[in-house]
């Protein structure tokens, strides 16, 4: 998959613990997508592992041009449980990061937000806080735009969390989150 990027774009801090953003241009399509999943594993722009190979594999597969990754915690780590045990797995920049994103979502009409953290977004309620941005940011997109996609999703759990793109075909289709 390395050569198959236009361009790739890693924000991670300085420390390398944790990873802001990961974006990568896999089409000369103009269609965005923004992924918020639970943490990064190990991907850069570099290395892929088995979720950002998932992630590009169903945004390239749904037209996307170009792939953004940010996430619930940005500490890396390829154990979501690591989380549980950490003092700062949020991340000090990473509010900040996803506001960003959000608001780049809200102004273009050709840019969609997927969600897929899983059963473990729960952690913190960072489910629930981030779940609330994405509700303002939304109705800032429906002011901007006529008809436009709100936040998407494959499935549910069971606990009526997003799925983790893992346990999603590479052909999903996205369904309206509300």
């Amino acid at each position: 998959m390395k050569n198959l990027f236009l361009e790739r774009n890693c924000l991670i801090s300085k420390n390398k613990r944790y990873r802001w953003s990961l974006s990568y241009k896999i089409s000369k399509s103009i269609k965005e997508i923004i992924f918020i999943g639970l943490n990064p594993s190990l991907s850069d722009a570099a290395f892929l592992d088995n979720t950002t190979k998932k992630v590009i594999k169903i945004s390239k597969n749904n037209n996307y041009g170009k792939v953004k990754l940010i996430n619930l915690f940005a500490l890396i780590s390829s154990k979501p449980d690591k989380l549980f045990n950490h003092k700062n797995p949020v991340g000090y920049l990473n509010n900040k990061h996803i506001d960003k994103n959000l608001k780049h979502w809200s102004e273009n009409k050709n840019c969609d937000l997927w969600l897929g953290w899983g059963n473990k977004g729960k952690f913190l309620n960072r489910n629930k806080k981030i779940s609330k941005k994405i509700i303002q940011y939304n109705s800032i997109r429906r002011n901007n735009f006529e008809n436009p996609l709100g936040p998407l999703f494959i499935k549910k759990t069971i606990k009526d969390n997003p799925i983790h793109p893992l346990y999603c075909s590479d052909n999903s289709i996205f369904n309206s989150y509300f």
